[in-house]
């Protein structure tokens, strides 16, 4: 996954902004659902106390309560409740089970406000509590939790004119149950944020998905292709523009393209015939002139140049005639090894003081088109004899891995800079060394050899260069039969 692809942004930035708001509505939610459950918990306090201040009891009642508090509450989660309460001078019942440290004088005081008079009439026992047999007032309840022995307790503190109750409830329960919905709440928030990432992932590739197939076409396209078209979705008109774009500039360019491939290939045609009359002149002239004379020798360089130029202008048509997709190819089968024999012949010939070495591990046979397949390794070959020293190496090697017959060219003399490897097949590209030297060459060689073997769907590569030796690596399919 790449980091810094828009998808991979798209969902980072969702996963954070969702992150940001799951943490804040999980908090709020929490903060609510915690409050939500205390004042449930306290609205139960209130009314298992106030239930049992209506009248004046006795010690005996409040265990009774206790009891049934703990009844209701099962044995295994005893003590659930805790009961403490005072009359007017004393405590009149407190729960065994009451922490030691929950010391009750530290409560905060209730409010002994009354709207009748602090001695109301106490309600009769024989008779239900009515509008003639009022309930005794009650004091506004005050709740709040305290700690005591490890042990948290919500404490409801109540009461009437003449008995003050402190009903404890203890939390562990209620702490347990908020725990395990705060469980199932993160579960449910790390399911919902990989839900949010998992779309936004989703939605990014479909948003994106018609700039792929935007992109696919357009690396599909080549020079050789450009009458190429990008079809617009019809359902997008956002993409429908961009491919719109896309195509005028394949038009433009293809024009361009066209018209420059057009340049290229009528300029060298017609060249051909004056240069052609050019050289017969000089020739003609060469002999004509007295020997040693300086119409001779100046004929002669006159003749030099007009020969470099009609190499060039062959050079530059049979590259446009590759740029058009219009180079044609003689095929047959060629023995590569008898072919390759004939090159290092004419290097042993043409320069006899160079080593030339040739190692032929296996013959090979390639189906190609003989006069241009020997045009490009003549390239090469030329390229190490001139850039080597005067007492340098050249070595052709000739190997067969598989279905690829492979052809080494290495020569001596100083390598190519790393600075121009990567241009060395560009046309017309002359390395500063090569500029400096003032070596002879066009800068042509080296691109038409590329041409020639990737028209024979091979490759050409500058295999190595290092201090003194240099390397190119040609790799042709054989003939299949």
């Amino acid at each position: 996954m790449n980091a810094s692809s828009f998808r991979f942004r798209f969902a980072l930035l969702a996963g954070l902004v969702s992150t940001v708001l799951l943490l804040v509505s999980g908090a709020v939610f929490w903060r609510l659902t915690r409050d939500f459950a205390l004042d449930r918990l306290d609205r139960e306090i209130r009314n298992l106390g106030q239930a049992n201040l209506e009248r004046v009891v006795g010690p005996s009642h409040w265990a009774r309560l206790e009891n049934a508090l703990g009844f209701v509450a099962g044995e295994e989660r005893a003590p659930g409740y805790v009961i403490w309460a005072r009359g007017a001078d004393r405590v009149v019942y407190r729960s065994a089970a009451w922490p030691a440290g929950l010391a009750p004088e530290r409560f905060p005081h209730l409010n002994n406000v009354f709207a009748v008079p602090d001695t109301p009439p106490l309600p009769r026992r024989d008779r239900p509590i009515s509008r003639e047999n009022p309930a005794l007032p009650l004091l506004v309840p005050r709740f709040f939790t305290v700690k005591a022995e490890g042990r948290a307790w919500r404490i409801g503190l109540m009461g009437n004119p003449y008995v003050t109750l402190a009903l404890g409830a203890d939390l562990a329960e209620f702490d347990a149950g908020l725990a395990r919905l705060g469980a199932a709440f993160a579960v449910t928030m790390a399911g919902a944020w990989l839900l949010v990432v998992g779309g936004a992932w989703w939605l990014a590739r479909s948003a994106l998905r018609p700039v792929e197939r935007l992109t696919e076409a357009v690396e599909a396209i080549t020079a050789r292709g450009l009458d190429q078209r990008i079809a617009a979705p019809v359902d997008d008109p956002d993409f429908q523009r961009l491919a719109a774009g896309f195509n005028a500039m394949l038009n433009r360019l293809e024009r361009s393209f066209h018209q420059a491939t057009r340049f290229s290939a009528d300029a060298s045609h017609e060249l051909k015939t004056p240069l052609s009359l050019l050289q017969g002149a000089l020739e003609q002239t060469i002999e004509a002139a007295p020997p040693g004379s300086s119409t001779q020798a100046a004929c002669a360089s006159m003749l030099e140049d007009v020969q470099r130029l009609k190499a060039i202008v062959h050079k530059l048509l049979i590259l446009s005639l590759a740029d058009a997709g219009r180079l044609s190819l003689h095929r047959a089968p060629l023995a590569l090894t008898a072919l390759l024999r004939n090159v290092v012949e004419d290097l042993r010939a043409r320069a006899p003081e160079v080593v030339v070495g040739f190692q032929v591990d296996a013959d090979a046979w390639v189906a190609a088109d003989a006069d241009l397949l020997e045009q490009a390794f003549q390239n090469l070959a030329t390229n190490a004899l001139k850039y080597n020293r005067p007492d340098g190496r050249i070595e052709l090697v000739v190997r067969v891995i598989e279905a690829w017959v492979l052809i080494e060219v290495g020569n001596t003399g100083a390598g190519i800079a790393a600075a121009d490897r990567a241009q060395v097949f560009e046309r017309f590209y002359r390395g500063a060394t090569v500029r400096a030297d003032r070596a002879s060459g066009t800068g042509l060689g080296l691109a038409l050899a590329r041409e020639i073997v990737r028209a024979h769907e091979g490759e050409i590569l500058l295999l190595e260069s290092v201090a003194d030796w240099t390397v190119f690596q040609v790799s042709l399919p054989l003939a299949s039969n």
